[in-house]
């Protein structure tokens, strides 16, 4: 019985040991990502200095990411590429975002292998770059037929088309800043009306004027009434909206003149030089020309004219000529006397179609006018010469012969002395020879007005010692060239190029308080450089005053301060003496020396000066007067800007 006991007992306990055994729990490999100690790679951050795109892969470091199961942005399930224990990479999916310059942030989530359970989110930064035709505005707000509108944005170079209303534009420039149209002839009747403007590309339509809409103009006549014929002559006022858009009235396929315009009024005059027609009263249509191309507005469709010759007789050209003595051609800025008949009604000239006003009152047998400074060329050429007159008439006078610069003679200039006691008041009077006007003017008008603001600071920080430019191109330009002449202790006298050394502008004075003072001890700004020309051909044509060609071949002029002496060299200058002036462009006085090339290569103006007098000098000696007395006189020749190929100037 005990051994049955034991026996049960151990029984019980083995079984017991066996219902009390546990098995092992399964390890469980949880992944995890890493941001402590490693970054996401790309990392992009709110403010876009590090950026990720739509398609980019993403690396991620950290545990047992071969159990990721799923990676997503916002929601959107992404591409895992490859992943191992330490390392997982996954491309970024496509996303619903709007295309921005800002990264817009979406939320990124890493799941265990169930696909469900979150192990990683992260606030990421994704870029979706502006690619659509974008429009941020357009300029100006309102216009006619052929006004030219930009429309600015982005990525414009995919727009196609552009309609204002419902009428294509025509696009004359696009860039991806920008579209450039002129506005179409829309059909309307109104004076103003507001029109849509849209932008067509590939990806749809963009409406332009979404904020506010493109104002149209046209102008509108308001009903006109004839009560007579009209005469040659006469003026007829219009009413209306927008007129000052009319550029044009036609009466019928002749002209009329446009004497006063506003928005709401125009005066129109019926030239008294319209042919006589048989029968004398004629009937047209009367209609205002605006916009580009020309659109018509109909003022009246039937408007009667009185061709019947009325008012005074037509003038009659015999000549024209220059009105000064001692000139025998026509410059620029000279002023022309022009003979004829029946002179009385003439009102102005046109010289190749540029317009001329009379310097006085036209008499019955002559008329003056100042030569138009914006002629063309450098050499001599035959232009139109109209006489306007009686309300608009026009008589053509044929062809004329214009030199086309600026021809000038007999300025005198007292010269600089750097002994204040020998600086005679004339000297002050007649220090400096600006070459665009072809002028004299005194120390007091250099310094007041002031000519040359830089110079005259005392500190000139555009131009420096020795012909070179540091300072911009518009503070180059923006003084005018000019020319003097000085003399030393040693009583050698020179012509200055005003940039050449910083000691040359002091030899001339201003008085203040009854006492001479020297002007700045400094460098000009306009870069010049002078020649002694040899030449004799050229030299007789400048002293003759025959030049034709001011752009003649010439040698580079290569001094700055040539002398006057005893015999004449190529950098010697007598009385009698021919000198080449060449005012660099800004390119070429920039670099060092500043120096022009063959060919006025360089030069920006150009001219010659003639010595046809010089009575402060001492031709035996070859020095300036002790006592800086008299005078030196040139004949001044001088062009415009060059037409040849000059630095940045394209002609």
């Amino acid at each position: 019985m005990k051994s049955m006991k034991l026996g049960l007992g151990v029984l019980l306990i083995a079984l017991l040991g066996v219902s009390c055994k546990q098995e092992a729990p399964e390890t469980v490999n949880t992944p995890a990502i890493n941001i402590t100690n490693k970054k996401l790679s790309p990392d992009p951050n709110e403010s876009g200095t590090v950026r990720a795109y739509i398609g980019d892969e993403v690396t991620a470091e950290g545990f047992n990411l071969d159990k990721v199961g799923a990676v997503r942005f916002d929601g959107v399930e992404a591409e895992i590429v490859s992943q191992t224990i330490k390392k997982i990479v996954f491309k970024i999916p496509v996303l619903n975002l709007p295309q921005a310059d800002e990264p817009a942030k979406v939320l990124l989530e890493v799941f265990d292998a169930d696909k469900e359970t979150v192990i990683f989110k992260y606030d990421y930064y994704v870029t979706v770059p502006v690619t659509d035709a974008l429009v941020s505005g357009f300029a100006p707000k309102t216009g006619t037929v052929g006004t030219e509108v930009t429309i600015s944005g982005r990525n414009l170079s995919q727009v196609t088309a552009v309609r204002f209303g419902t009428t294509e534009a025509t696009l004359s420039d696009v860039t991806d800043a920008a579209v450039k149209v002129t506005v179409p002839a829309v059909p309307a009747t109104e004076a103003t009306s507001d029109l849509d403007i849209t932008a067509v590309w590939s990806g749809g339509d963009i409406d332009v004027t979404e904020q506010e809409p493109f104002v149209y103009k046209i102008p509108v006549f308001a009903a006109y009434t004839q009560t007579g014929d009209a005469r040659l002559g006469d003026e007829i006022a219009l009413a209306g909206e927008n007129l000052d858009l009319v550029d044009g009235i036609l009466w019928g396929d002749i002209a009329l003149l446009i004497s006063d315009q506003s928005a709401t009024a125009l005066t129109v005059k019926i030239p008294s030089g319209i042919e006589t027609m048989y029968p004398a009263v004629q009937a047209k249509k009367l209609a205002a020309t605006y916009g580009t191309p020309a659109q018509q507005a109909v003022v009246a469709e039937s408007f009667r004219i009185d061709t019947t010759p009325v008012g005074p007789a037509a003038p009659v050209f015999t000549s024209a000529n220059p009105a000064e003595e001692g000139y025998n051609a026509l410059y620029l800025g000279r002023e022309v006397v022009v003979k004829g008949e029946n002179f009385a009604s003439i009102e102005k000239f046109k010289v190749d179609g540029i317009e001329a006003p009379l310097t006085a009152a036209a008499t019955d047998i002559e008329a003056r006018f100042v030569m138009p400074k914006n002629i063309t060329g450098t050499a001599a050429r035959e232009v139109d010469l109209i006489a306007v007159w009686n309300g608009g008439n026009e008589l053509d006078c044929g062809k004329i012969t214009v030199l086309p610069f600026y021809y000038t003679k007999g300025l005198r200039i007292g010269i600089g002395s750097n002994s204040k006691s020998t600086y005679p008041d004339f000297n002050a009077e007649n220090a400096f020879i600006l070459l665009d006007e072809g002028i004299v003017i005194s120390t007091d008008t250099w310094y007041n007005t002031p000519v040359d603001p830089f110079a005259k600071s005392g500190n000139n920080t555009v131009t420096a010692a020795g012909g070179t430019v540091n300072g911009t191109e518009e503070q180059y330009y923006s003084v005018p060239p000019y020319l003097f002449a000085g003399s030393n202790s040693s009583h050698k006298l020179t012509f200055y190029n005003p940039a050449n050394t910083a000691n040359q502008l002091k030899t001339h004075c201003i008085k203040v308080d009854g006492s001479w003072t020297n002007l700045p001890a400094t460098a000009g700004t306009p870069v010049i450089w002078l020649g002694v020309i040899v030449d004799a051909d050229i030299k007789a044509s400048v002293a003759g005053g025959t030049l034709s060609d001011i752009a003649t071949t010439v040698p580079k002029a290569s001094s700055g301060a040539p002398a006057f002496g005893k015999a004449e060299d190529n950098k010697t200058w007598i009385k009698g003496s021919v000198l080449t002036l060449q005012y660099t462009d800004y390119n070429t006085a920039c670099k060092s020396g500043g120096k022009p090339g063959d060919n006025l290569v360089g030069v920006r103006k150009a001219g010659f000066i003639y010595v046809s007098d010089i009575t402060c000098a001492d031709a035996a000696t070859g020095l300036a007067n002790a006592d800086r007395e008299g005078y030196i006189e040139v004949d001044l020749y001088w062009s415009n800007v060059l037409t040849n190929s000059i630095g940045n100037e394209t002609h």
